[in-house]
């Protein structure tokens, strides 16, 4: 029989324990479809089976998720704590740079610390990979991101706002997050013991060379 723990007696917990209950509930109810996702693929797999797999409700999977495909993010939570930290220090005054870098950073950290994450990380991106219509949510979530940061720095400088300048530094950031997780990904299945964070901070110099290359030789034209 299916348990629906949204209508167990949670709400007489501390707050605390209803907060480590729901967390439980969305990692369990994620779990159960990126397993379904590995066996049947994304279209042979429907709420009901994700509910029923981690033994809850169609109604409890949705106060969580609002498709299936949303559901084998469970870093979700974990990706707007990092862009809301960035928005709340680029409008404390820090630079768009420092305030999305030190969220990103902290959120690496975490990641290395966790090493029990790392394959199940390696599951995801591998369907990810091979679902188009997860590849695309995970891109439309990172376009979002971009626009929620940007739109965060061009609000904190005001009227000096360069609307250009900070969508090219949000993008680039985003671009550097994304190349270091592919690099993590390409070690990891090659077996290969590897800091994300350590390689974030080489794509970092890597871009930051490239940028001063194109500081120091604008474009010719004939």
């Amino acid at each position: 029989m299916e348990r629906d723990r949204e209508d167990s007696p949670a709400h007489t917990h501390p707050a605390g324990l209803r907060e480590r209950r729901r967390l439980e509930t969305q990692r369990e109810l994620s779990d159960a479809a990126l397993e379904l996702f590995e066996e049947r693929g994304v279209h042979g797999t429907t709420v009901d089976d994700i509910a029923r797999r981690a033994g809850t409700s169609q109604r409890t999977f949705f106060r969580y998720f609002p498709t299936k495909e949303a559901a084998v993010f469970a870093s979700a939570d974990d990706s707007a704590r990092v862009v809301s930290d960035a928005i709340a220090a680029v409008r404390a005054g820090a630079s768009v740079v420092e305030g999305i870098e030190l969220s990103w950073l902290n959120l690496l950290d975490r990641f290395d610390a966790h090493p029990d994450e790392h394959i199940r990380a390696l599951r995801v991106r591998r369907i990810v990979g091979a679902e188009p219509s997860l590849l695309a949510l995970a891109l439309r979530n990172e376009a979002e991101q971009v626009e929620q940061l940007t739109d965060a720095a061009v609000d904190a400088a005001g009227a000096d706002a360069d609307v250009i300048a900070s969508r090219a530094a949000v993008s680039t950031l985003a671009l550097v997050l994304r190349l270091t997780i592919d690099e993590w990904v390409r070690r990891a299945e090659l077996n290969e013991r590897a800091s994300v964070r350590e390689i974030y901070l080489e794509m970092r110099r890597g871009v930051a060379a490239i940028a001063r290359d194109l500081e120091s030789a604008p474009p010719t034209y004939e």
